[in-house]
């Protein structure tokens, strides 16, 4: 009786750790596979301009399927030496600040890129607290009566 148990505990102890390694490893590479959008809230970064639809085409070639927008990969980038912080808030995020945190990669860079269709965006940089231009991006546009940078994406 007793090594009947142990075999089913055995047993229990293999099938456990076969399921269980194999979600861990698939969820360590989801993380990594997805971490480039770092403090990514889905929910804010949908454009928020109704009126003007990017381009679309089919997508996988399915009929039946609704088409998708073009959607392009956009890497903001701000080099500043002792910062602590880095946002992005703009057009694209509703102007919420915390919705797009840079990260720091070495030589006081910091990064982060979400994707966008394409079209005209405002944006500003928000560097521990304080509200500054794109240092990297000499376009800049109006946004309620103060300058912002002004990103192009074709």
């Amino acid at each position: 009786m007793i090594e009947r148990k142990a075999v089913l505990m055995a047993l229990a102890f293999v099938a456990f750790a076969l399921v269980s390694v194999p979600s861990v490893l698939f969820n360590n590479a989801i993380k990594t596979y997805f971490g480039f959008v770092g403090h990514w809230n889905v929910a804010v970064v949908k454009p928020t301009r109704s009126g003007v639809l990017p381009p679309t085409r089919q997508r996988g070639g399915r009929p039946g399927e609704m088409p998708q927008p073009e959607l392009r990969f956009v890497k903001f980038s701000v080099k500043v030496a002792g910062a602590k912080e880095v946002k992005v808030a703009g057009d694209f995020n509703k102007w919420n600040p915390e919705a797009l945190v840079l990260k720091k990669k070495e030589g006081n860079r910091w990064e982060a890129m979400i994707p966008l269709p394409p079209g005209k965006y405002r944006y500003i940089c928000r560097i521990d607290g304080q509200d500054v231009l794109d240092p990297l991006n000499p376009d800049t546009d109006l946004e309620a009566g103060r300058k912002v940078s002004l990103l192009t994406v074709k």
